[in-house]
């Protein structure tokens, strides 16, 4: 049989079973991240590879196993950059910046695509990305043994979050500057001194509804299918699902929501139109601090419609995604212009890079685990944006900290 050839028509290289095994897993990871789970066939990445399908199958049962291995070889980065770090904070996080950078898609196939893997699957990845997370907090811990566990978990998710951004930010710049300013944000998240506690002053949390403010129908609907999207997934939940979450038939559905498509696109309109609340107010500028705080305050109350915002866009039809994404993008440039008003130090890029590493905190930290009932997190994320906003990438050797 003829060797298969690349999708450009050259012939695939010869590889031993290791490298090809590797140079599939790292295509797919491409894919996936480009494309989502759902949209990418074994034989696409085959194509791309320049192998014949059933030739991959060698290496990996199913599309379920690729999308394990996809994420195993991202990890593979991520661990030797631990390995490779010596005992400074500063420099794990440095040599952390590059393997973000060279793995951008890892922080998303694990965000969005490993809920699709099954329970043994899933069960390895989690418990690999756990080991990870250990080996870290344990180096955070021995540069911060003043702070206490649950301060140790708030440092790490968002250290790690200003190194994910990496993976969304579609900031265009060298790559040693790059890895500078992700170095300089993260760093400065994991030096941050954190508020002191306040006891007995709860952070406030969505006020209840009262009686007169009943939800209409179909803000039920669209409420109930944000916190089903964030739990589930868009694809693991259907209509019946929402309906019956709110007691209603299929058909009743349809008299509020046509599709489930619907139900997305309104939930990422309402989080667009949400961030823009100051963009028509009038003013040349909103101030930077203005912009932070209403972020925060939206996402700790708001927490499962920022985690279908950070998991869900790639399900959005084309021309929604065109439009919310330009609504979202406006938002992200108000911080850029406010920041740039502070730092004029900054490049247009790194400006850029440092806004989504903020914002990328609050992401992270108000939809992963229980950071976000923490009783004082709001000005906790207001410390580390302030940290991050601050960051100084020209104190970042090409070599380290």
């Amino acid at each position: 049989m003829a060797r298969a050839t690349t999708r450009s028509g050259q012939r695939a290289p010869r590889l031993g079973a290791e490298e090809r095994r590797t140079q599939l897993a790292e295509t797919a990871a491409r894919r996936f991240y480009h494309h989502g789970f759902h949209a990418v066939a074994l034989a696409d990445v085959a194509t791309e590879v320049g192998v014949t399908a059933p030739a991959v199958y060698r290496h990996f049962r199913n599309k379920n196993a690729l999308l394990a291995g996809a994420i195993d070889s991202g990890l593979d980065v991520a661990d030797a950059a631990l390995d490779g770090a010596g005992q400074s904070l500063d420099d794990i996080l440095f040599r952390l910046a590059g393997a973000a950078l060279d793995r951008r898609d890892l922080w998303v196939l694990l965000q969005r695509e490993k809920r699709h893997l099954g329970g043994e699957e899933r069960a390895a990845i989690d418990a690999r990305f756990a080991r990870f997370i250990l080996r870290f907090s344990d180096q955070l811990r021995r540069a911060r043994p003043d702070v206490d566990l649950g301060q140790s978990k708030l440092l790490v998710t968002a250290a790690l979050a200003t190194l994910a951004s990496a993976s969304v930010s579609g900031v265009h710049l060298p790559r040693t500057e790059h890895q500078r300013v992700l170095a300089a944000a993260a760093i400065a998240v994991a030096h941050t001194r954190l508020p002191a506690a306040e006891h007995g002053e709860a952070q406030p949390s969505p006020e209840p509804r009262r009686p007169q403010d009943s939800p209409s129908r179909a803000e039920e609907l669209l409420e109930t299918a944000i916190k089903l999207f964030h739990e589930h997934g868009y694809t693991g939940v259907s209509l019946d699902d929402i309906g019956a979450a709110v007691g209603l038939s299929g058909p009743s559905i349809y008299y509020h929501f046509e599709t489930k498509s619907e139900i997305l696109v309104t939930a990422f309109a309402q989080a667009a139109h949400g961030l823009a609340v100051h963009e028509g107010d009038g003013r040349a500028g909103v101030p930077l601090g203005d912009l932070v705080r209403d972020y925060i305050r939206a996402g700790v109350q708001q927490r499962h419609l920022f985690g279908v915002y950070v998991t869900e866009a790639i399900n959005l039809p084309r021309e929604a995604a065109d439009r919310i994404g330009a609504e979202l993008d406006a938002n992200v440039e108000a911080w850029t212009a406010a920041l740039r008003l502070l730092r004029a130090d900054l490049s247009a890029g790194e400006d850029r890079a440092l806004v989504y590493a903020a914002r990328g905190v609050v992401n992270d930290v108000v939809r992963v685990g229980d950071l976000h009932g923490r009783r004082q997190i709001e000005s906790e994320l207001g410390a580390l944006l302030r940290a991050v906003l601050e960051a100084d990438p020209a104190r970042i050797t090409r070599d380290g900290a």
